[in-house]
């Protein structure tokens, strides 16, 4: 998913474009706290008539541990949305950052003079595989996103870019 960001005050600069790069989530807080919910008493409910037998004990522990499976399984969900990419152009500098799931980031900075964005439309890997070319590296960026995403990055990225070279 692309977001614009507003351009930033702290710097001198004039931002020509800000966007994060983040990918799509399905669910958001409040749709997972309903589906949590949701589950939590799909277990609960058979278990009630039955507790304090053998059988209860048996579905309370299994019911247990599905739900831990659950909830772990949930963490890591979250934990994959965690990463992002932002790309910032402004007419002196192109600056790439992108964020690992550990909170490691990774920065990219190149001229915008002779920074090239290239789509590879017959990539076996992606569809409409998106990198930046410049200072002899090819980044990758938008991996997480979804083909017509990616050309619409790229769109953005070259008029900032044609932009920034012009000014």
């Amino acid at each position: 998913m692309l977001k614009t960001l507003d351009h930033r005050k702290d710097t001198q600069e004039s931002t020509l474009l800000r966007v994060r790069l983040v990918p799509n989530r399905s669910l958001d807080t409040y749709g997972t706290k309903v589906v949590f919910g949701i589950i939590a008493c799909g277990f609960l409910l058979p278990i009630i008539p039955v507790i304090g037998s053998p059988i209860g004990t048996t579905l309370t522990i299994f019911s247990g541990l599905t739900f831990y499976i659950f909830l772990t399984l949930l963490q890591k969900n979250f934990q994959q949305g965690n990463i992002f990419e932002e790309v910032m152009i402004s007419k002196n500098k192109i600056v790439v950052v992108h964020q690992e799931k550990n909170k490691e980031q990774k920065t990219w900075e190149g001229n915008p003079y002779w920074t090239r964005v290239n789509v590879d439309i017959n990539n076996p890997k992606f569809k409409n595989y998106l990198t930046l070319a410049g200072k002899g590296r090819h980044i990758e960026l938008g991996a997480f996103l979804s083909p017509s995403e990616r050309i619409e990055l790229r769109d953005k990225i070259q008029n900032a870019l044609a932009k920034a070279k012009s000014a």
